[in-house]
């Protein structure tokens, strides 16, 4: 697509009224996702049940672009490793359900995980399942940190692919090397990157990746991706459910006295799918793709810059990461006295979307914004500091 104001007024519509820096939480939809919800609502409307059949080329789409998105080729069974979920916690929740634990097994994390990442791994305590939690600096650590972390009997790694509140991008491919090396399961929480950055499962040595749609890949909320390689799913128990269920004749759900799962991805979608959220996160995914993700960091690196360079004039004090990746989120420390969510919400009352984590002011722009309108976020700061 062009980069002219025209044309990304016409494919993001939210700019006409106002300023979305705020994707790390929830994203705009693009038109194109828009239209498909409607073309969707269209058939259910009309069609109805007649269209069956397109909700499931719509899905095979979805899997065959999220494959795509996050480098899962053939090698790692490309569509057929992408499960549709509603969320994050879902597709985290069943990696932690599926595994064989024992007690005296370990799970490392960091300390500075979002609730998505931490709480289907402290439930295993009733297991006897320790949760090994590293520190962090402002959410950044090392390979070596979380080296240390792990023992003889720890037994997987989940870390954030990018840290929520600050934005740090985690040494992935040096953790997924770890455990490679060391028969460790290794997983990425992938919200914060997938959609705004490079994401490659192949080159990290991802075991498993879950994502919700609705931040970097600009989909709606409740429908998400899960990857996982062939040979972590043959570890997993499948969770219950009908739409997973092996079939000897299709369309046939008479099943006898115990369950026999299918072993490809769909092995994690239980039931319906959320149709309309595949839809739109397909057409999402679409732009994506068309656009190219090198060119999606470049633009959102291009309003960082104008942020970066700005918010020190004022006070705040950017949280930058030396010799790391640069994810889409920039976030900073207020000057003193100052409260990030009290600015926040100032900022909305002038139609900006920005948000307040652990602290900070963060801000998160996406592919369909702008320098101008990074400049018209540090002018609604200064004018209130102005006050």
């Amino acid at each position: 697509m062009e980069f002219t104001r025209e044309a990304l007024d016409r494919e993001f519509p939210s700019r006409r009224h106002g300023v979305q820096f705020n994707h790390a939480a929830v994203s705009p939809l693009p038109a194109r996702a828009a239209e498909a919800l409607s073309r969707y609502a269209s058939g259910l409307t009309g069609r109805a049940v007649l269209d069956w059949k397109d909700w499931g080329q719509e899905a095979d789409r979805l899997r065959e672009r999220a494959a795509r998105l996050i480098g899962a080729g053939e090698a790692v069974g490309g569509p057929r490793s992408i499960s549709v979920v509603p969320n994050t916690t879902a597709g985290l929740s069943y990696v932690a359900a599926g595994l064989d634990w024992k007690p005296g097994d370990s799970i490392v994390t960091t300390a500075t995980e979002f609730p998505a990442n931490l709480a289907p791994w402290l439930d295993l305590a009733r297991l006897g399942v320790e949760v090994r939690r590293v520190p962090t600096r402002d959410g950044a650590f090392t390979a070596d940190e979380v080296a240390a972390a792990c023992g003889p009997l720890t037994r997987l790694v989940s870390l954030s692919a990018v840290a929520y509140h600050t934005g740090f991008v985690a040494p992935a491919e040096a953790v997924g090397e770890l455990c490679r090396s060391r028969g460790i399961v290794f997983g990425l929480d992938g919200i914060q990157a997938v959609g705004g950055m490079e994401v490659d499962v192949v080159r990290a040595k991802a075991d498993f990746l879950s994502a919700d749609g609705h931040k970097w890949m600009m989909g709606p909320e409740g429908c998400g991706i899960l990857f996982t390689t062939p040979e972590l799913r043959r570890r997993l128990r499948a969770p219950s459910g009908w739409q997973n269920l092996k079939r000897t004749v299709p369309g046939d759900f008479r099943i006898g006295e115990t369950t026999d799962y299918v072993s490809d991805a769909v092995r994690f979608e239980v039931g319906a799918l959320p149709t309309p959220g595949v839809y739109a996160l397909s057409a999402s995914l679409e732009l994506l793709l068309e656009i190219g993700i090198p060119k999606v960091r470049e633009r959102i690196g291009q309003v960082l810059a104008v942020l970066e360079e700005g918010l020190p004039r004022l006070g705040w004090e950017p949280v930058l990461f030396d010799g790391r990746p640069r994810s889409g989120i920039l976030s900073a420390r207020p000057p003193a006295g100052v409260d990030p969510r009290a600015v926040v919400a100032r900022l909305e009352t002038q139609a900006i979307a920005a948000t307040a984590r652990a602290g900070f002011l963060r801000l998160s722009p996406h592919v369909g914004n702008d320098e101008e309108e990074a400049e018209r976020v540090l002018s609604a700061l200064r004018k209130g500091e102005e006050r």
